[in-house]
């Protein structure tokens, strides 16, 4: 793999850091119900169509519900020239507040 990882919390300080993005792999309808703050939604099946309009001068901080599809995402996604951060146990080990 040619990106890197971390674990869920310390999504916030990372994005502070990277002067990232924080994206949602999830579907639309997961992220309606509760998203990371801050976080685009682009669903998996719109990385895999090439939908994806993110500026490639930001490092992308890529997460789902348990770090699988956002593992898939990552792969995708670098390979279109992104840099990119795949966040370890995905929202299920995430302990902040969600924003609706």
């Amino acid at each position: 793999m040619e990106f890197g990882h971390i674990n869920i919390r310390q999504i916030m300080e990372t994005v502070i850091s990277k002067n990232g993005i924080i994206v949602d792999v999830r579907k639309a309808k997961f992220f309606r119900e509760g998203h990371i703050p801050m976080a685009v939604s682009l669903p998996l099946t719109r990385i895999e169509q090439g939908q994806v309009t993110l500026p490639k001068n930001k490092t992308l901080i890529v997460y789902c519900e348990t770090g699988g599809t956002s593992t898939q995402a990552c792969r995708l996604l670098h390979e279109m020239g992104y840099d990119v951060i795949n966040c370890v146990g995905g929202l299920a080990s995430y302990r902040g507040s969600l924003t609706k």
